[in-house]
């Protein structure tokens, strides 16, 4: 699995000076445009019983105004799972692990070419054990990231996310984008708590 990030990463690199040269009309962001973005970084589990793993993914936007955009997102993370008793802790299986979500995002410039956003959605999680049915589970998520312009066409992202199976909306003011999520109170959120954390490259189609 890091063979393969890491090899997806170097082909993408090479591609980045004939991007960023090819430069067009439309602005990075603005409306009615669409963006491709290969990511890649870790998830990290609340449970203990799953072990963190590192993630590869793809996420397709579209940008409807240059404050808001609608972004869909799928993945895949090979992880285990550990079930060792007292007397035989290293007990382990081999576990999939495919999300995929819808995201609402409001964008923040903060320079010409810097910008962060906040992003809040819902999707799901499946957990494939080697040896046992799926599980799938329907999860918000809400987080932030920010992203560093290199051309008209090309852009670093860097975002971190959190899944909860429910969610408390403390604050949210359509007029200015501020909006404030945190992690549900009702039982079903002491199911499973996630953050996701990755990098990627976001290229203007």
């Amino acid at each position: 699995m890091k063979k393969v990030i890491l090899l997806f990463f170097v082909i993408t690199l090479f591609n980045i000076p004939i991007l960023a040269a090819d430069l067009k009309d439309k602005e990075f962001g603005s409306a009615e445009t669409y963006e491709i973005s290969p990511i890649a970084g870790i998830f990290i589990f609340e449970d203990n019983s799953y072990n963190n793993s590192l993630m590869l993914g793809v996420r397709a936007l579209i940008n409807i105004t240059k404050k808001y955009a609608l972004e869909g997102e799928i993945g895949f993370s090979p992880s285990s799972f550990n079930y060792g008793t007292d007397s035989n802790p290293s007990i382990k299986d081999d576990l999939k692990i495919f999300n995929y979500c819808g995201n609402f995002i409001y964008k923040y410039p903060l320079s010409k070419s810097i910008y962060s956003y906040g992003t809040f959605g819902i999707g799901g999680i499946s957990f494939v054990p080697g040896d046992a049915e799926s599980n799938n589970d329907l999860f918000y998520n809400f987080g932030g990231g920010i992203k560093f312009l290199l051309g008209a066409k090309l852009a670093l992202r860097l975002d971190i996310k959190q899944y909860a199976p429910s969610v408390d909306v403390r604050l949210f003011s359509p007029r200015s984008g501020s909006i404030f999520f945190q992690p549900g109170s009702s039982p079903k959120a002491d199911i499973q708590k996630i953050i996701q954390l990755n990098f990627g490259i976001t290229f203007l189609l």
